[in-house]
């Protein structure tokens, strides 16, 4: 294997994490707890992180010098860090962004529950695929809301959100096509 392979494979093996993190860091300079909130906002449909794990990894970035933070006043505490892009953090960003992604995997455990809706009986599984649509009503709703604020200025978060969107309409007209044959099936 050639050294520009291996640099390339172990460029793909890294932490998708540290590349939310610098993604919401280029938006603006956050602190740690700023970028949790930021990507349950801007990304709850796309990518999911545990608190706990941000600043592990922004302690890594800041190692590789891909960020820097500095110290400043809370706006209601204490001290807080503050991280910032650097121009090394910036061209990482950028080649990841700009090398694609493999195809997603999915792991949706309501999707492995319908596989056996069998075992329910109608009312049951009624009872849950409504409950589902439901939730992804909600969902949708929060979307279009946070899309009717977002301008094409704001090009990242408008197409992130817009996938949103489609996403949870999808998932509604799925909820309705499961309720609809499910109501139709013999008892």
């Amino acid at each position: 294997m050639r050294v520009s392979d291996q640099k390339e494979a172990a460029a793909s093996k890294e932490k998708p994490l540290k590349y939310v993190l610098l993604a919401g860091i280029h938006n603006q300079p956050r602190s740690g707890y700023e970028l949790t909130k930021w990507l349950q906002m801007a990304g709850q449909h796309c990518w999911s992180v545990e608190h706990s794990s941000v600043y592990p990894a922004l302690r890594e970035l800041e190692k590789d010098e891909l960020i820097t933070s500095e110290r400043l006043p809370g706006m209601r505490g204490p001290e807080r860090s503050i991280y910032s892009m650097t121009v090394a953090g910036l061209e990482k960003l950028t080649a990841w962004v700009a090398s694609g992604s493999p195809r997603p995997a999915i792991k949706d455990e309501q999707i492995l529950r319908v596989l056996c809706f069998d075992l329910l009986p109608r009312q049951t599984a009624l009872q849950q695929i409504r409950e589902v649509r439901a939730d992804h009503q909600a969902q949708l709703e929060f979307f279009l809301e946070r899309q009717a604020v977002l301008t094409e200025h704001q090009l990242g978060p408008l197409l992130v959100t817009r996938r949103g969107v489609l996403a949870e309409q999808a998932y509604i007209a799925w909820c309705d096509e499961v309720a609809e044959m499910i109501a139709h099936r013999p008892a």
